[in-house]
């Protein structure tokens, strides 16, 4: 929380300094133009008034109209003089006379103080524009900062608690069987609970790993001819293998041709069925019972992963594919898992030229992980 704070007080005060610094900006340089406009002004009427002075010292009558040069005065009679139009009486020697800026030049002075106000009026937009568009990003960065700042901290917590339960199995175990406390006709289980615990704990290790490969593209997917049908019989065998008395839970429905072949990585394809596998144990109810489900469709090859139990709302299904997030159901439902496994699946899916995409009719009612594999015609 304290992080989370003092980021908000940062981006607080950056946004009060932009603010400032943009509101001085704009107020400065409107306060310039005007002052450029008096300063012209004021040339033009002191321009006058020495015309004035110099007209007044002369013995001839001035002819009334503008003046030669280019001054912007004029010589009018002294009754059209008003008050604020910066006219002067010509002098003594002609009452009757005055001088007087143009209108034309006032009107070109006015034009430009107005061209300089609009310009600096788009400047001053355009700059607050910049500022919002700044403040808008930094705002969702310093999210973003607190967001991964989040994730990275529950998924130190989750990998701790996944690494060191099954660490604490089977230390247990081991120093059951020291102390001889274990009877024969339990020791077959046992040693199947261990077993299952190495394999969970070696699991999570790998999808952490996996992770870090994957994010700096260290990791090579070789795509071959795999015979499918083979993988996922030795890949059953082994799973039904560490679930012991609940072997019956993990079935094989092959609803396709038995010859058939995937291009894939063997390795790839191993990784995304553990993951999809666990995952329907982890959230499959409290006697859960699995199927990989495969068909063919069109040039494509379709296994599922099946379960009956808790679910998930359709409208969430994107959710479960984005790292160290799970949906509302599944952080009720269990506890712990590093929030890895289904992205990691995808990854190598999609890595392979396939996808992988999760399915569900709403929460209690299981769900369905379909990995889309392209078939492969042996030559």
């Amino acid at each position: 929380m304290n992080h989370g704070r003092g980021y908000h007080i940062l981006f607080g005060l950056t946004l009060i300094a932009l603010l400032a610094l943009g509101s001085w900006w704009t107020v400065f340089f409107m306060r310039s133009v005007e002052l450029e406009r008096e300063a012209a002004l004021e040339r033009l009427g002191h321009g006058a008034a020495l015309e004035a002075v110099r007209r007044g010292g002369l013995e001839e009558r001035p002819s009334a109209g503008p003046l030669a040069g280019d001054l912007g005065l004029e010589i009018i009679p002294a009754r059209e003089r008003s008050d604020g139009d910066l006219s002067f009486a010509a002098g003594p020697a002609h009452p009757d006379l005055a001088v007087r800026p143009r209108r034309e030049a006032i009107e070109r002075i006015e034009e430009r103080n107005h061209r300089r106000r609009l310009m600096v009026t788009g400047e001053g937009g355009l700059l607050f524009s910049l500022l919002a568009i700044c403040t808008v990003m930094l705002y969702h960065q310093v999210r973003q900062q607190r967001r991964q700042m989040v994730q990275m901290e529950n998924f130190i917590a989750a990998v701790s608690h996944e690494m060191k339960t099954p660490l604490t199995g089977i230390k247990s175990m081991l120093q059951t069987f020291v102390g001889g406390r274990v009877p024969e006709a339990q020791q077959d289980r046992l040693f199947a609970m261990g077993l299952k615990e190495a394999e969970r704990l070696e699991h999570t290790i790998e999808n952490v790993l996996l992770t870090g490969r994957l994010r700096t593209a260290q990791l090579e997917i070789q795509v071959e001819l795999v015979p499918l049908r083979q993988v996922l019989e030795r890949f059953v065998v082994h799973r039904q293998r560490t679930l012991a008395e609940r072997c019956e839970s993990l079935t094989l429905a092959w609803e396709a041709e038995d010859d058939l072949h995937v291009a894939a990585d063997s390795s790839a394809l191993r990784l995304i069925l553990d993951n999809l596998t666990d995952n329907a144990y982890k959230y499959g109810g409290t006697e859960p019972r699995v199927t990989i489900r495969v068909r063919r469709e069109a040039a494509r090859v379709l296994v599922a992963v099946e379960d009956r139990g808790i679910g998930f709302r359709p409208e969430r299904a994107e959710q479960l594919f984005t790292p160290f997030r799970r949906t509302s159901e599944a952080v009720d439902a269990v506890q712990h898992g590093t929030g890895l496994g289904l992205s990691i699946a995808r990854t190598l899916a999609r890595q392979m030229g396939g996808n992988l995409v999760a399915e569900s009719d709403g929460p209690d009612r299981g769900s369905r992980f379909t990995l889309s594999l392209k078939e492969a015609t042996v030559s």
